[in-house]
This record gives structure tokens, sequence and C-alpha cells, in this order.
């Protein structure tokens, strides 16, 4: 991983805590990775009130989380545009330093938009548009270490990606393609006992969903 991304991991850590306190702050972050706005635009997507959100925008700003993207005179009045400046991405120590209850309502919230980002897709019939887009379903079974083995792999996939969009900008910026937004998405978690219905996995021919 480059030393910028670590740094922008580290700076999100130390600071988790206080953005996990408050699940409006977290959709606020959340919204404000995925696209700029202002509190106004990011109430509406929220369904909470504009003050509500300059509240939590500006609170991640002062945390250095996001930035004041800009500033725009509508009819008299100032629009502020903000925009976060670090992905929302957590080292597993400091994770491990929220309780239970605090990684399950941010954890809630990130599968809930996941859902969310699937249904659009596929309500706009461009989900499976791509043959090469993925999908895949496996449940396993392992020991403690195993499941540290695999969260290990996906947390190596991630930084990859994070490069193949690196690489990909540069690319745009030479060919002046607008590019396409996607979403990839990993999960590995403990079932409380054996997982129900078939194995879906991309990569086997028999049962391939790519």
């Amino acid at each position: 991983m480059s030393a910028a991304k670590q740094a922008e991991q580290l700076k999100l850590g130390d600071d988790l805590a206080s953005v996990i306190s408050n699940e409006t702050t977290v959709k606020v972050l959340v919204y404000l990775v995925d696209r700029a706005g202002s509190p106004t635009e990011i109430g509406e997507a929220l369904g909470i009130p504009t003050p509500n959100a300059s509240h939590h925008a500006k609170k991640l700003t002062r945390l250095g989380l996001v930035e004041l993207l800009e500033k725009q005179e509508i009819r008299g009045a100032i629009k502020h545009i903000y925009r976060a400046v670090v992905r929302p991405i957590f080292e597993t120590e400091e994770w491990g330093r929220l309780s239970l209850s605090e990684r399950q309502r941010y954890s809630a919230w990130i599968i809930r938009m996941i859902l969310a980002d699937a249904a659009q897709s596929l309500n706009a019939e461009v989900f499976d548009e791509y043959p090469t887009r993925h999908l895949s379903r496996v449940p396993l079974l392992v020991d403690d270490k195993g499941l540290d083995e695999v969260a290990e792999v996906q947390k190596r996939a991630l930084e990859e990606i994070f490069e193949i969009e690196a690489t990909s900008a540069k690319r745009r910026l030479q060919s002046g393609e607008d590019g396409m937004h996607m979403l990839a998405a990993m999960m590995c978690f403990p079932l409380p006992g054996p997982a129900e219905g078939v194995v879906l996995e991309a990569h086997r021919e028999s049962s391939r969903a790519h």
C-alpha cells in the first residue's frame, strides 16, 4: 500500500470512535465519499433536516475527514459544498477498540447501502450488462485463523482495487473517456450455523455467476 493510502487510513482510524459514535455522522461521511454535496442535498438524500446535515458535515470537517470544496452564492445565500477527503476504511486495531454495538451500527448501514446499490443497478438493468462482472456467495467452514486469513486476502484485494482505480484515472485523462460508476463490495463474517441454500461461486464452471 502506498504511504499516502496508509496515512489516509491512519488519519481516519484516529478519529474512528468520534465518527462511529453517531449513526448520522456515519451516513453523512459515506454520502460525501460517494459524491460532493451541500447540507441541503445531504439532508434530502438521508431524510434529515438541513441544519443537522450541516452540523455533521462541519464535525467531519473539523476531524479532517471532509473538506469544504467550494462556496456558491445563490440568490444572496451561500451554498457550502463538502466532499470527503478519505475513504471510511478502518484498521483492525482501531475497529477492535469499538464496542460491539458500535461496530454493528456501522456494518448494518454499509450492508444497507450495498443492497440499495445492487437494487438500483438491477432495476436499471445494468447489473449484468458486462459479462466480466463478478458475483459470488461461498459459505466456508474454517477455524479462527482461517477467518483471519480470508480477511487478509480481501484486504490485499481492496488495496489492489484502489491501485486499479488510480491507474484507470490516468488512462481516462489521456483518452478523455468519461468512465463508469461501479461498486466493489467484499465481506467475510461468521454465521451462527451452516448456511442455507447452495454455493454460488463465480470461479466454478458448474455454477458460474460472472
